[in-house]
This record gives structure tokens, sequence and C-alpha cells, in this order.
């Protein structure tokens, strides 16, 4: 079965510009002190006037994490993690792809290494949900049913109406997640 960890991540994007700008930092008395050589003092762009999606000052703070955290795990959007951020420190440069990719951190590792799917399987393992599934080859679910107890306890008692809900918008592989037939 493949694991979450064994799929490549590839690179999108390098913020180098070519600058010549060079430093040359290396460790003196046995590491305890640095010596800093400036290489070449210019650069061959402006300095940005906003920090503003800038890697270091939009970096999250382990406090900052936990709030995170916590936050989603009440299910609060992100735009109002940033917005709550932003209150508490009005000199915060974080962006919302920062809580966004904080998010997955934390939920990834929630999950540990397991697939969507795995995680899944485990959650109905635990919580006693009613299951059933069958795979198309080793690796393929073909198809997969859970139901909370109490919603077969009802559908016995009241077996005339059913509603269903069915959200089509969150399969990522455009597929349907309900198909049925009467």
């Amino acid at each position: 079965m493949v694991r979450k960890k064994d799929l490549v991540q590839t690179v999108i994007g390098s913020r180098k510009c070519r600058c010549p700008f060079k430093l040359r930092v290396k460790p003196v008395v046995q590491g305890e002190r640095w010596m800093m050589k400036l290489i070449c003092g210019s650069h061959n762009h402006e300095l940005p006037k906003s920090l503003v999606g800038h890697p270091y000052v939009g970096r999250l703070t382990s406090n900052k994490k936990i709030i995170i955290a916590d936050m989603t795990k009440s299910m609060v959007k992100p735009r109002n993690i940033l917005l709550t951020l932003k209150e508490h420190n009005a000199n915060n440069y974080t962006t919302i792809k920062k809580i966004y990719n904080a998010r997955n951190a934390h939920l990834s590792s929630i999950r540990d290494n397991n697939t969507e799917m795995q995680q899944l399987m485990k959650l109905v393992e635990r919580d006693q949900y009613i299951h059933w599934h069958r795979f198309k080859d080793e690796d393929v679910v073909r198809d997969i049913f859970c139901s909370h107890p109490n919603a077969i306890k009802l559908s016995n008692a009241c077996n005339l109406v059913f509603l269903i809900d069915s959200t089509y918008k969150t399969n990522r592989y455009k597929l349907s997640l309900l198909d049925m037939l009467v």
C-alpha cells in the first residue's frame, strides 16, 4: 500500500534573482563565535518597501502554530485565524498561505504517515461505525459504505422516508461520492 511519505514532492518556485550581494560567514573559536566578511555589497534590485510575503518576517512562531492548531480544531476558517493573529500583533506579516500550510502540517501530524483513505478507515474503526468496502485491485478501493450506528437504528424504525446528503464538490478525483439505484 502506498504511504504518503513515499510520494515525491516537487519544487515549484524559487526566490532567486541573481543578486551579486554576498556574505561569507564561518565559525571561529570552536564554533562559539562567527566571523563575517562582506564579499560584494551591491544589489541588482531595489529593497522592498513592504515585508509582506517575505519568508523570514512571515514565519510562524511556535506560539502562533499552537494558536492555529487550536483554532483549526475549533473549525475556525483560515481567514478568521489570520485576522485573529493580526489583531494580537499589528506588525504581523503572515500571509494566508502560511496559515493554510500550518493547518495542513497540523492535520498531517495528526494523520501520521497515513493517506486520507487510511485515516478514514482508521477513524471508522475507532468510532465503531458500521462499514463495508470492496477493492478493485489490492490497493484501490472500489466501494465504501459507512454509517453511524444510530442512523441504522433510525432507518430500521422509520424506513419509509430517507434523506440522503451528498457533497460532490469535495471529491478531488472529480468522481461522485454517492451513486444510488433504487
